[in-house]
Protein backbone atom coordinates (compact mmCIF):
# COMPACT_ATOMS: atom_id res chain seq x y z
CA UNK A 1 0.00 0.00 0.00
CA UNK A 2 3.04 2.37 0.90
CA UNK A 3 4.67 1.29 -2.44
CA UNK A 4 1.52 2.63 -4.77
CA UNK A 5 0.76 5.64 -2.40
CA UNK A 6 4.37 7.00 -3.93
CA UNK A 7 3.42 6.12 -7.33
CA UNK A 8 -0.20 7.97 -6.91
CA UNK A 9 -0.73 11.90 -8.13
CA UNK A 10 -3.61 14.05 -8.57
CA UNK A 11 -2.54 14.78 -12.38
CA UNK A 12 -0.81 12.89 -15.01
CA UNK A 13 0.46 14.31 -17.84
CA UNK A 14 1.89 12.06 -20.77
CA UNK A 15 4.25 13.78 -22.90
CA UNK A 16 6.67 17.40 -21.95
CA UNK A 17 6.37 18.92 -25.35
CA UNK A 18 4.66 23.15 -24.89
CA UNK A 19 1.30 21.49 -24.63
CA UNK A 20 2.57 19.03 -21.90
CA UNK A 21 4.59 21.70 -19.96
CA UNK A 22 1.85 24.44 -20.14
CA UNK A 23 -0.65 21.83 -19.13
CA UNK A 24 1.40 21.34 -16.00
CA UNK A 25 2.13 24.97 -15.15
CA UNK A 26 -1.40 25.31 -15.13
CA UNK A 27 -2.68 22.38 -12.94
CA UNK A 28 0.41 22.60 -10.44
CA UNK A 29 -0.83 26.24 -10.50
CA UNK A 30 -4.25 24.94 -9.27
CA UNK A 31 -2.89 22.95 -6.69
CA UNK A 32 -2.34 19.62 -8.29
CA UNK A 33 0.53 17.35 -7.69
CA UNK A 34 1.61 16.56 -11.02
CA UNK A 35 3.83 13.86 -12.55
CA UNK A 36 5.03 14.63 -16.20
CA UNK A 37 6.09 11.43 -18.18
CA UNK A 38 8.23 12.07 -21.23
CA UNK A 39 10.11 9.52 -23.32
CA UNK A 40 13.11 11.66 -24.56
CA UNK A 41 15.78 12.80 -22.25
CA UNK A 42 14.59 16.57 -22.60
CA UNK A 43 11.71 18.97 -22.26
CA UNK A 44 10.33 20.92 -25.12
CA UNK A 45 9.75 18.97 -27.82
CA UNK A 46 9.65 20.87 -30.77
CA UNK A 47 9.69 24.35 -28.33
CA UNK A 48 13.84 23.71 -27.81
CA UNK A 49 17.19 25.79 -28.59
CA UNK A 50 20.64 24.38 -28.48
CA UNK A 51 23.99 25.23 -29.40
CA UNK A 52 26.12 24.52 -32.03
CA UNK A 53 29.37 25.84 -32.13
CA UNK A 54 28.85 29.06 -30.40
CA UNK A 55 25.46 29.29 -32.57
CA UNK A 56 22.52 28.66 -30.94
CA UNK A 57 19.37 27.35 -33.56
CA UNK A 58 15.61 26.76 -32.47
CA UNK A 59 14.03 23.45 -33.39
CA UNK A 60 12.71 25.00 -37.04
CA UNK A 61 12.07 28.18 -37.48
CA UNK A 62 9.28 30.13 -35.58
CA UNK A 63 7.35 33.30 -34.95
CA UNK A 64 4.69 33.34 -32.26
CA UNK A 65 1.17 34.84 -33.24
CA UNK A 66 -1.75 36.99 -31.07
CA UNK A 67 0.62 38.03 -28.67
CA UNK A 68 -1.68 40.78 -27.13
CA UNK A 69 -4.64 39.47 -26.78
CA UNK A 70 -3.95 35.11 -27.77
CA UNK A 71 -3.91 32.29 -25.49
CA UNK A 72 -0.62 32.26 -25.06
CA UNK A 73 -0.87 35.72 -23.58
CA UNK A 74 -3.65 34.43 -21.05
CA UNK A 75 -1.76 31.58 -20.05
CA UNK A 76 1.60 33.83 -19.09
CA UNK A 77 -0.57 36.21 -17.85
CA UNK A 78 -2.61 33.75 -15.47
CA UNK A 79 0.02 31.08 -14.31
CA UNK A 80 3.52 32.36 -15.89
CA UNK A 81 5.59 33.92 -12.46
CA UNK A 82 8.65 33.58 -14.88
CA UNK A 83 7.60 35.59 -18.22
CA UNK A 84 9.34 35.54 -21.41
CA UNK A 85 10.43 38.43 -23.62
CA UNK A 86 9.29 39.11 -26.98
CA UNK A 87 11.29 40.96 -30.16
CA UNK A 88 8.49 42.20 -32.18
CA UNK A 89 8.76 40.13 -35.52
CA UNK A 90 8.56 42.57 -38.29
CA UNK A 91 7.14 42.29 -41.37
CA UNK A 92 6.89 38.94 -44.17
CA UNK A 93 8.82 39.14 -47.16
CA UNK A 94 8.96 37.85 -50.78
CA UNK A 95 12.31 37.38 -52.83
CA UNK A 96 11.91 37.83 -56.64
CA UNK A 97 15.56 38.54 -58.72
CA UNK A 98 17.69 38.97 -55.79
CA UNK A 99 14.93 41.95 -54.16
CA UNK A 100 12.36 41.48 -51.13
CA UNK A 101 8.86 42.98 -51.62
CA UNK A 102 6.06 42.69 -48.43
CA UNK A 103 3.91 39.96 -48.59
CA UNK A 104 0.47 41.47 -49.96
CA UNK A 105 -1.83 40.77 -47.19
CA UNK A 106 -3.54 44.44 -48.03
CA UNK A 107 -5.22 45.72 -51.13
CA UNK A 108 -2.78 48.12 -51.41
CA UNK A 109 0.30 45.94 -50.62
CA UNK A 110 -1.54 43.67 -53.23
CA UNK A 111 -1.87 46.14 -55.84
CA UNK A 112 1.78 46.80 -55.34
CA UNK A 113 3.20 43.84 -55.80
CA UNK A 114 4.26 43.68 -59.14
CA UNK A 115 5.86 40.03 -58.45
CA UNK A 116 2.72 39.18 -60.21
CA UNK A 117 0.92 40.70 -63.55
CA UNK A 118 -2.05 43.06 -62.68
CA UNK A 119 -4.63 41.16 -63.86
CA UNK A 120 -3.30 38.40 -61.61
CA UNK A 121 -3.28 41.24 -58.57
CA UNK A 122 -6.84 41.81 -59.31
CA UNK A 123 -7.73 38.02 -59.12
CA UNK A 124 -6.38 37.89 -55.75
CA UNK A 125 -8.29 41.16 -54.50
CA UNK A 126 -10.96 39.84 -56.06
CA UNK A 127 -10.94 36.10 -54.30
CA UNK A 128 -10.14 37.71 -50.94
CA UNK A 129 -13.25 40.13 -50.39
CA UNK A 130 -15.06 36.73 -51.88
CA UNK A 131 -13.52 34.94 -49.05
CA UNK A 132 -14.13 37.06 -46.83
CA UNK A 133 -18.12 37.65 -47.91
CA UNK A 134 -18.41 34.09 -47.62
CA UNK A 135 -16.86 33.76 -44.04
CA UNK A 136 -19.93 35.72 -43.05
CA UNK A 137 -22.71 34.09 -45.37
CA UNK A 138 -21.97 31.06 -46.21
CA UNK A 139 -19.54 29.30 -44.37
CA UNK A 140 -19.40 25.75 -45.89
CA UNK A 141 -17.67 27.39 -49.54
CA UNK A 142 -14.70 28.25 -47.15
CA UNK A 143 -14.54 24.34 -46.09
CA UNK A 144 -13.48 23.70 -49.94
CA UNK A 145 -10.08 23.07 -50.66
CA UNK A 146 -8.53 26.59 -51.62
CA UNK A 147 -7.55 25.24 -55.03
CA UNK A 148 -11.57 24.06 -55.43
CA UNK A 149 -12.14 27.93 -54.19
CA UNK A 150 -9.87 29.76 -56.54
CA UNK A 151 -11.01 27.54 -59.62
CA UNK A 152 -13.43 29.56 -60.78
CA UNK A 153 -10.84 32.68 -60.96
CA UNK A 154 -8.73 31.23 -63.51
CA UNK A 155 -5.56 32.24 -61.85
CA UNK A 156 -2.08 31.94 -63.76
CA UNK A 157 0.39 28.90 -62.70
CA UNK A 158 2.38 31.50 -60.93
CA UNK A 159 -0.11 32.59 -59.05
CA UNK A 160 -1.63 29.34 -58.20
CA UNK A 161 2.82 27.92 -57.11
CA UNK A 162 2.40 31.15 -54.44
CA UNK A 163 -0.44 30.16 -52.65
CA UNK A 164 0.50 26.41 -52.87
CA UNK A 165 3.41 27.62 -51.37
CA UNK A 166 1.74 29.69 -48.60
CA UNK A 167 -0.61 26.79 -47.87
CA UNK A 168 2.24 24.21 -46.99
CA UNK A 169 3.57 27.00 -44.69
CA UNK A 170 0.19 27.41 -43.21
CA UNK A 171 -1.12 23.98 -42.90
CA UNK A 172 1.29 21.24 -43.98
CA UNK A 173 -0.61 20.82 -46.87
CA UNK A 174 -1.06 21.22 -50.83
CA UNK A 175 -3.22 24.39 -51.62
CA UNK A 176 -5.77 20.84 -52.92
CA UNK A 177 -6.16 19.81 -49.21
CA UNK A 178 -5.97 23.26 -47.27
CA UNK A 179 -9.23 24.40 -46.56
CA UNK A 180 -9.40 27.60 -47.55
CA UNK A 181 -10.71 29.13 -44.07
CA UNK A 182 -7.41 28.25 -42.70
CA UNK A 183 -5.49 30.97 -45.44
CA UNK A 184 -7.72 33.83 -43.54
CA UNK A 185 -7.01 32.90 -40.93
CA UNK A 186 -3.45 32.64 -41.02
CA UNK A 187 -3.50 35.35 -42.85
CA UNK A 188 -5.11 37.59 -40.31
CA UNK A 189 -8.76 38.21 -42.02
CA UNK A 190 -9.85 36.47 -39.40
CA UNK A 191 -9.67 36.92 -35.57
CA UNK A 192 -10.78 34.02 -33.01
CA UNK A 193 -10.37 34.68 -29.72
CA UNK A 194 -9.95 32.25 -26.92
CA UNK A 195 -13.71 31.26 -26.51
CA UNK A 196 -13.70 30.55 -30.38
CA UNK A 197 -15.84 33.42 -31.26
CA UNK A 198 -14.94 34.99 -35.13
CA UNK A 199 -15.20 38.68 -35.64
CA UNK A 200 -15.72 38.85 -39.87
CA UNK A 201 -16.13 42.47 -39.85
CA UNK A 202 -12.32 43.19 -39.05
CA UNK A 203 -11.30 41.24 -42.11
CA UNK A 204 -12.85 43.94 -44.04
CA UNK A 205 -10.86 46.56 -42.05
CA UNK A 206 -7.42 44.35 -42.60
CA UNK A 207 -7.97 44.76 -46.25
CA UNK A 208 -6.45 48.04 -45.60
CA UNK A 209 -4.55 47.95 -42.93
CA UNK A 210 -2.74 44.77 -41.75
CA UNK A 211 0.45 44.67 -39.40
CA UNK A 212 2.37 41.82 -37.09
CA UNK A 213 2.24 44.47 -33.92
CA UNK A 214 0.62 41.31 -32.50
CA UNK A 215 3.40 38.46 -33.43
CA UNK A 216 6.87 38.14 -31.80
CA UNK A 217 10.03 36.40 -31.18
CA UNK A 218 11.03 35.34 -27.87
CA UNK A 219 14.30 36.35 -26.96
CA UNK A 220 17.09 33.86 -25.87
CA UNK A 221 15.59 31.45 -28.56
CA UNK A 222 12.08 29.52 -28.26
CA UNK A 223 13.69 27.43 -25.65
CA UNK A 224 12.65 30.53 -23.45
CA UNK A 225 9.15 29.75 -23.40
CA UNK A 226 9.81 26.42 -22.08
CA UNK A 227 12.34 27.40 -19.87
CA UNK A 228 9.84 30.22 -18.22
CA UNK A 229 7.15 27.86 -18.14
CA UNK A 230 9.34 25.02 -16.17
CA UNK A 231 10.29 27.75 -14.25
CA UNK A 232 6.81 29.04 -12.83
CA UNK A 233 6.09 25.60 -11.64
CA UNK A 234 5.87 25.36 -8.63
CA UNK A 235 8.50 22.81 -7.42
CA UNK A 236 6.69 20.78 -4.57
CA UNK A 237 3.97 20.51 -7.18
CA UNK A 238 5.72 18.57 -10.02
CA UNK A 239 7.69 15.86 -10.57
CA UNK A 240 9.44 15.08 -13.98
CA UNK A 241 10.09 11.54 -15.24
CA UNK A 242 12.79 11.20 -18.71
CA UNK A 243 13.44 8.90 -20.63
CA UNK A 244 10.11 6.69 -19.83
CA UNK A 245 7.65 6.10 -22.64
CA UNK A 246 3.94 5.55 -21.80
CA UNK A 247 2.78 1.96 -23.14
CA UNK A 248 -0.80 1.92 -21.61
CA UNK A 249 -3.23 3.87 -20.45
CA UNK A 250 -4.89 2.42 -17.23
CA UNK A 251 -8.92 2.03 -17.96
CA UNK A 252 -11.63 0.58 -16.05
CA UNK A 253 -15.28 0.85 -16.45
CA UNK A 254 -14.27 3.74 -18.99
CA UNK A 255 -12.56 5.75 -16.64
CA UNK A 256 -8.75 6.67 -16.44
CA UNK A 257 -7.27 5.37 -13.60
CA UNK A 258 -3.07 5.63 -14.61
CA UNK A 259 -0.48 4.73 -17.31
CA UNK A 260 1.94 1.79 -17.40
CA UNK A 261 5.24 2.77 -19.03
CA UNK A 262 8.31 1.07 -20.48
CA UNK A 263 9.26 0.94 -16.57
CA UNK A 264 6.60 1.82 -14.23
CA UNK A 265 3.07 2.33 -13.37
CA UNK A 266 1.60 5.32 -12.15
CA UNK A 267 -2.25 6.03 -10.93
CA UNK A 268 -4.13 8.84 -11.17
CA UNK A 269 -7.90 9.83 -11.55
CA UNK A 270 -6.87 12.45 -14.18
CA UNK A 271 -4.48 12.18 -17.28
CA UNK A 272 -3.37 14.95 -19.72
CA UNK A 273 -2.59 13.05 -23.11
CA UNK A 274 -0.05 15.26 -25.17
CA UNK A 275 1.31 13.00 -27.19
CA UNK A 276 0.39 12.19 -30.82
CA UNK A 277 -3.49 11.57 -31.34
CA UNK A 278 -2.83 9.09 -33.92
CA UNK A 279 -0.99 7.04 -30.99
CA UNK A 280 -3.69 6.61 -29.12
CA UNK A 281 -5.31 3.87 -30.45
CA UNK A 282 -1.92 2.03 -29.48
CA UNK A 283 -2.28 2.57 -25.82
CA UNK A 284 -5.90 1.49 -25.04
CA UNK A 285 -8.24 -0.60 -26.84
CA UNK A 286 -11.11 1.06 -24.87
CA UNK A 287 -12.08 3.56 -28.05
CA UNK A 288 -14.95 3.89 -30.23
CA UNK A 289 -14.31 2.26 -33.94
CA UNK A 290 -15.24 5.53 -35.35
CA UNK A 291 -13.50 7.61 -32.97
CA UNK A 292 -10.56 5.77 -33.97
CA UNK A 293 -10.88 6.02 -37.70
CA UNK A 294 -10.99 9.46 -37.15
CA UNK A 295 -7.76 9.83 -35.25
CA UNK A 296 -6.03 7.47 -38.06
CA UNK A 297 -7.56 9.78 -40.70
CA UNK A 298 -4.86 12.86 -39.41
CA UNK A 299 -1.82 13.92 -41.47
CA UNK A 300 1.31 14.32 -40.38
CA UNK A 301 4.13 16.60 -42.22
CA UNK A 302 7.52 16.43 -42.30
CA UNK A 303 9.59 19.31 -42.65
CA UNK A 304 13.65 20.19 -43.59
CA UNK A 305 14.91 22.79 -42.16
CA UNK A 306 18.75 24.00 -43.13
CA UNK A 307 20.33 26.52 -40.66
CA UNK A 308 23.81 28.16 -41.76
CA UNK A 309 25.89 30.47 -39.84
CA UNK A 310 27.70 32.86 -41.32
CA UNK A 311 30.94 34.37 -41.33
CA UNK A 312 29.47 37.78 -41.61
CA UNK A 313 26.35 39.58 -41.33
CA UNK A 314 24.80 39.81 -45.30
CA UNK A 315 23.08 43.32 -46.45
CA UNK A 316 20.34 40.80 -48.30
CA UNK A 317 19.58 39.46 -44.39
CA UNK A 318 19.83 42.44 -43.39
CA UNK A 319 15.85 42.81 -42.51
CA UNK A 320 13.46 41.98 -39.29
CA UNK A 321 10.89 39.92 -40.38
CA UNK A 322 11.16 36.87 -42.27
CA UNK A 323 10.79 35.65 -46.00
CA UNK A 324 9.55 33.14 -48.84
CA UNK A 325 10.79 32.29 -51.98
CA UNK A 326 8.51 30.76 -54.34
CA UNK A 327 9.19 30.65 -58.02
CA UNK A 328 10.76 27.46 -57.16
CA UNK A 329 10.17 23.77 -57.14
CA UNK A 330 11.92 24.00 -53.55
CA UNK A 331 9.92 26.93 -51.78
CA UNK A 332 11.27 27.97 -48.74
CA UNK A 333 10.60 29.87 -45.47
CA UNK A 334 13.55 31.73 -44.46
CA UNK A 335 14.00 33.87 -40.84
CA UNK A 336 17.05 35.62 -39.64
CA UNK A 337 17.27 34.58 -36.07
CA UNK A 338 19.95 36.68 -35.20
CA UNK A 339 18.63 40.16 -36.26
CA UNK A 340 16.27 39.64 -33.69
CA UNK A 341 18.62 38.04 -30.81
CA UNK A 342 22.53 39.47 -31.62
CA UNK A 343 23.63 36.50 -28.89
CA UNK A 344 22.27 33.83 -31.25
CA UNK A 345 25.03 33.94 -33.68
CA UNK A 346 28.95 34.78 -32.14
CA UNK A 347 30.15 38.46 -32.30
CA UNK A 348 29.67 39.65 -36.22
CA UNK A 349 28.45 36.77 -37.60
CA UNK A 350 24.57 35.80 -38.70
CA UNK A 351 22.47 32.75 -37.85
CA UNK A 352 19.35 32.32 -40.61
CA UNK A 353 16.96 29.15 -41.00
CA UNK A 354 15.76 27.69 -44.31
CA UNK A 355 12.79 25.51 -43.85
CA UNK A 356 10.83 23.66 -46.74
CA UNK A 357 8.01 20.62 -46.81
CA UNK A 358 9.39 17.25 -47.21
CA UNK A 359 6.29 16.22 -49.37
CA UNK A 360 7.77 13.09 -50.94
CA UNK A 361 11.05 11.54 -52.54
CA UNK A 362 14.97 10.87 -50.93
CA UNK A 363 15.59 13.30 -47.86
CA UNK A 364 18.73 13.53 -48.91
CA UNK A 365 17.63 14.83 -52.66
CA UNK A 366 15.56 17.11 -50.70
CA UNK A 367 18.27 18.44 -48.27
CA UNK A 368 20.73 19.06 -51.71
CA UNK A 369 17.48 20.82 -53.34
CA UNK A 370 16.93 23.43 -51.04
CA UNK A 371 20.49 23.99 -50.92
CA UNK A 372 20.33 24.66 -54.52
CA UNK A 373 17.65 26.58 -53.80
CA UNK A 374 19.02 29.21 -51.25
CA UNK A 375 22.74 30.05 -53.27
CA UNK A 376 20.32 30.85 -56.38
CA UNK A 377 17.79 33.21 -54.51
CA UNK A 378 20.93 34.29 -52.00
CA UNK A 379 24.02 33.63 -54.05
CA UNK A 380 26.01 35.71 -51.30
CA UNK A 381 25.45 33.30 -48.98
CA UNK A 382 27.40 30.12 -50.22
CA UNK A 383 31.02 31.69 -49.62
CA UNK A 384 30.04 32.54 -46.28
CA UNK A 385 29.05 29.33 -44.54
CA UNK A 386 30.41 28.07 -41.62
CA UNK A 387 28.04 26.08 -39.96
CA UNK A 388 25.57 24.21 -41.53
CA UNK A 389 23.03 22.40 -38.85
CA UNK A 390 19.87 20.18 -40.95
CA UNK A 391 16.98 19.16 -39.06
CA UNK A 392 13.74 17.22 -39.80
CA UNK A 393 11.31 17.37 -37.46
CA UNK A 394 6.98 17.25 -37.84
CA UNK A 395 6.28 20.73 -37.24
CA UNK A 396 2.77 20.38 -36.75
CA UNK A 397 1.12 17.06 -34.41
CA UNK A 398 -1.44 17.46 -37.69
CA UNK A 399 -1.63 19.16 -40.46
CA UNK A 400 -5.07 21.02 -41.21
CA UNK A 401 -7.04 19.55 -44.18
CA UNK A 402 -9.99 19.50 -46.02
CA UNK A 403 -12.50 16.43 -44.66
CA UNK A 404 -10.16 15.80 -41.35
CA UNK A 405 -11.44 16.32 -37.86
CA UNK A 406 -9.40 17.14 -35.13
CA UNK A 407 -10.18 15.42 -31.94
CA UNK A 408 -11.22 17.74 -28.96
CA UNK A 409 -9.70 18.56 -25.99
CA UNK A 410 -12.38 16.16 -24.28
CA UNK A 411 -11.49 12.74 -24.33
CA UNK A 412 -14.35 9.70 -24.75
CA UNK A 413 -12.77 8.48 -21.92
CA UNK A 414 -13.88 9.81 -18.57
CA UNK A 415 -11.06 11.95 -17.22
CA UNK A 416 -8.41 11.63 -19.86
CA UNK A 417 -8.08 14.88 -21.26
CA UNK A 418 -6.32 15.45 -25.24
CA UNK A 419 -3.85 18.36 -25.87
CA UNK A 420 -1.30 19.53 -28.89
CA UNK A 421 -1.54 20.64 -32.43
CA UNK A 422 -3.38 17.91 -33.09
CA UNK A 423 -6.77 18.68 -30.93
CA UNK A 424 -7.35 22.52 -32.44
CA UNK A 425 -6.97 23.85 -35.86
CA UNK A 426 -6.68 27.27 -34.65
CA UNK A 427 -3.48 29.48 -35.68
CA UNK A 428 -0.17 26.97 -35.59
CA UNK A 429 2.52 26.13 -33.20
CA UNK A 430 3.23 27.52 -29.82
CA UNK A 431 -0.39 29.53 -30.36
CA UNK A 432 -1.99 26.17 -31.57
CA UNK A 433 -1.01 24.27 -28.33
CA UNK A 434 -1.80 27.26 -26.10
CA UNK A 435 -5.51 27.01 -27.39
CA UNK A 436 -5.82 23.32 -26.78
CA UNK A 437 -4.69 23.62 -23.44
CA UNK A 438 -7.18 26.92 -22.85
CA UNK A 439 -9.70 24.47 -24.38
CA UNK A 440 -8.90 21.46 -21.95
CA UNK A 441 -8.93 23.55 -18.97
CA UNK A 442 -12.69 24.64 -19.60
CA UNK A 443 -13.55 20.97 -19.80
CA UNK A 444 -12.12 20.01 -16.90
CA UNK A 445 -13.42 22.73 -14.94
CA UNK A 446 -17.01 21.76 -16.36
CA UNK A 447 -16.58 18.54 -15.66
CA UNK A 448 -15.47 19.25 -11.70
CA UNK A 449 -11.93 17.30 -13.04
CA UNK A 450 -10.07 20.11 -10.85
Amino acid sequence: MKQQRKKSYDVIVVGAGISGILSALALSKEGKKVLIIEKDSIAGGNCRTYEINGYHVDTGPHAITALIQGPLKQLINEYFTVVPRFFPIGSYYVRNNGKLQEFPLTLLQLAKFDILPKKERLILSSAMIDAVANFSLNREVLDKSIYEFMKKYKPAKKTLYLIDTISYFLSGRSMKETPTWRILGGSGYIDEDIKGKKKPFKALIKFTKNNYSSQGYPLGGIQSITDCAINSIPKNNAIFKFNEKVIKLIIENNVIKGVQTDKNTYYSNLVIYSGFMKNLPNLTKNLDKKYEEELLKLHQTKSLTIWFGLKKKLPELSYIGSEIYFNTDTPYWAIPLSNFDTHLAPKNKQLVGFSTIIKNGNQEEKINDLKKTIFKAIPDIKDNVELEHIQITIPEKAAVSTNVRFPSPKSPIKNLYLVGTDTDMRSMGITRASYSVIEALKFMKEDRAI
